[in-house]
């Protein structure tokens, strides 16, 4: 099962916020695991289990069990990267919410942000993705409550209005104390709902966005979605075979069910995905191979024969086989 990604840029809200009460940003991370230099990089991506982690260390150390409603609270649109510059620019809150639900992945494949509008309500829902391994479906709390907080926040900052929901619906239990909820909310608030929902007057989407700026808008909007393509490309069957192909591969061919427990699949459902992409794991496995001899032979001081142990081949014979039908020359003449 492929596991859902988060951009680093919600590491960095959440270690940013964290310093304001007096947290050292590199305790933080070193106790949840995660590089400090990371955080320069906020257009990477991230699995859950780090971010999981954050989030638990964080509550610990600052002690606050609302932290991801204050977070949310003091929420900034440019601490989602281009995603927030997009809604900067939207013409009304309606544009607002429909770029946000469609450019939700760039930020985290975890959760669909979906508006509908019905019988003069917005019903706003943030719904956990299931069909991956996804830490939302265990700890959720947290990450939705800043969600739905940070979406007052940016609603606010975007049309000047405040914005009050008819009801908010929560998955996860009830805390302790919810004083910070009605505070923040100030409407009924439900826990073990069947799903994370906000409930809108619809009269909200036409609020006018005070910073509207269509030509930056289309700018801003052509950079999403090539985000968002790459990020579609790059979390392909085919593309994470070949990465675990590539840590693999040291004197040693990983078989496919090697590579399918690195993937947490099983054997079969790899093979039909790869097929639906158009591959299978030998084609992959050929191609991932010749690049790593092209590298190795250009790049490297490496002996031919060291190339071939590397590449998994038992003799040099069948590495020069392979060499000259991918290229046509002899693994010595493409040195050169």
């Amino acid at each position: 099962m492929k596991e859902a990604t988060f951009s680093v840029s919600i590491v960095r809200d959440i270690v940013q916020y964290a310093a304001t009460s007096g947290i050292d940003a590199k305790k933080l991370c070193t106790a949840a695991g995660i590089e400090l230099a990371l955080i320069e990089m906020p257009d990477q991506q991230i699995t859950g289990a780090p971010l999981r982690a954050l989030w638990r260390e964080v509550v610990k150390l600052t002690g606050d069990e609302n932290f991801g409603l204050h977070l949310g609270e003091a929420f900034n649109a440019a601490a989602i990267g281009i995603v927030g510059y997009v809604l900067l620019n939207c013409n009304t809150f309606d544009q607002v919410l429909e770029k946000l639900s469609r450019y939700t992945r760039l930020f985290s494949q975890g959760v669909y942000i979906n508006f509908t509008v019905f019988e003069g309500q917005v019903l706003c829902d943030c719904e956990i993705v299931d069909y991956l391994k996804n830490y939302l479906l265990e700890e959720p709390r947290h990450p939705i409550e800043s969600t739905f907080a940070a979406l007052m926040t940016v609603t606010k900052m975007l049309t000047g209005k405040q914005l009050y929901p008819q009801t908010v619906w929560f998955q996860h239990p009830r805390p302790n104390d919810i004083s910070e909820h009605e505070r923040i909310f100030r409407s009924s608030i439900r826990f073990f709902a069947p799903t994370n929902r906000m409930i809108l007057d619809a009269n909200c989407l036409h609020w006018p966005v005070l910073s509207a700026n269509p030509s930056l808008l289309s700018i801003f909007e052509q950079y999403a979605k090539a985000m968002l393509h790459e990020l579609s490309q790059e979390n392909t069957y085919s593309n994470l075979v070949v990465q675990t192909i590539s840590q693999q591969l040291k004197g040693e061919v990983p078989t496919l069910k090697i590579i399918a427990h690195n993937l947490a699949i099983s054997v079969r459902n790899l093979q039909r995905e790869l097929q639906t992409e158009g591959t299978s794991y030998q084609q992959l496995l050929d191609a991932t191979r010749k690049e790593l001899a092209l590298r190795h032979l250009k790049k490297t001081d490496a002996s031919i024969h060291d190339v071939a142990f590397l590449l998994g081949f038992s003799e040099p014979s069948a590495f020069h086989r392979a060499f000259k039908r991918w290229t046509g020359k002899t693994p010595q003449a493409y040195r050169g």
